[in-house]
């Protein structure tokens, strides 16, 4: 008994040193001035709205890649595409809209949510970026309207009024977490706008919801941007992304149990 109180102890007491000392890195391979530029994230989370949306924003609006986050705490896991690895976490540039996205394909360890958002909110104001707009998912919520609802959530006064402006539903009561509510909460007495918009979400990975935030997205920021295709792609690239979260899955589930087994050499 004694024994495993002690190593209860030593494995607290090293996660917590390991925590302690975690580094979060916002690597920029290419720096740019992003003084007055919109900021949007897509971390993974309910229905992985954030993370679709930002990606497909990416992609079809033609956003250069200029760096990573980079973190000795995110998982030993690598994506790879077109035979080579890629940073899971990335941020895209475009000087024509002054848009910067954050994404991330791979899910962010408990331990380090509140760090990472800390970091991404110092990230912001030392670029100077004038706004942010995380985009995220919520649980399929009754709607009476024939039009979807997107909902919003705001930092303070001057972001919800964007929001009403733009006929987002603000949820008035509630509850909200992860990476996004603790980005708000941060950036709360920052003065510069920032707001998340929830598409309301059906299933694990719901294409509809995304192209629903888009669209409410693209009308905030004065954008054209085509979501049909994004539903016609919708079962192909569900089911690949769906294959590559499950994988990460199950390889952080093996890593843990690698290291849960891992004894000290003395006892």
């Amino acid at each position: 008994m004694f024994i495993k109180e002690l190593n209860n102890l030593l494995l607290g007491g090293l996660l917590k040193i390991y925590i302690d000392n975690s580094v979060i890195n916002f690597v920029e391979t290419k720096p740019m001035n992003l003084q007055g530029y919109s900021l949007i994230e897509g971390f993974p989370g309910m229905g992985l709205v954030g993370t679709i949306s930002a990606k497909y924003l990416a992609e079809k609006l033609g956003l250069k890649e200029i760096g990573y986050i980079e973190s000795n705490m995110f998982l030993p896991i690598i994506r790879i595409h077109e035979g080579m690895p890629v940073h899971p976490s990335r941020i895209y540039v475009s000087e024509k809209h002054k848009i910067v996205i954050l994404l991330s394909e791979q899910i962010i360890p408990q331990v380090l949510v509140d760090r990472l958002a800390k970091a991404v909110v110092q990230w912001i104001e030392k670029k100077k970026i004038a706004r942010l707009i995380s985009l995220s998912g919520i649980k399929a919520m009754p709607e009476n309207s024939e039009k979807p609802i997107i909902y919003g959530i705001a930092s303070d006064a001057a972001s919800k009024k964007i929001l009403i402006e733009n006929n987002v539903e603000i949820i008035k009561e509630g509850i909200t977490s992860g990476i996004n509510a603790l980005i708000l909460l941060e950036m709360k007495d920052k003065n510069i706008d920032a707001f998340s918009l929830l598409g309301n979400v059906e299933i694990a990975a719901d294409y509809k919801a995304s192209s629903l935030l888009i669209e409410k997205l693209a009308q905030i920021l004065g954008l054209e941007i085509d979501t049909k295709p994004l539903l016609k792609e919708a079962k192909e690239t569900e089911k690949a992304l769906l294959s590559h979260l499950e994988q990460l899955k199950k390889t952080g589930e093996e890593v843990k149990k690698f290291e849960d087994i891992q004894t000290p050499m003395y006892t």
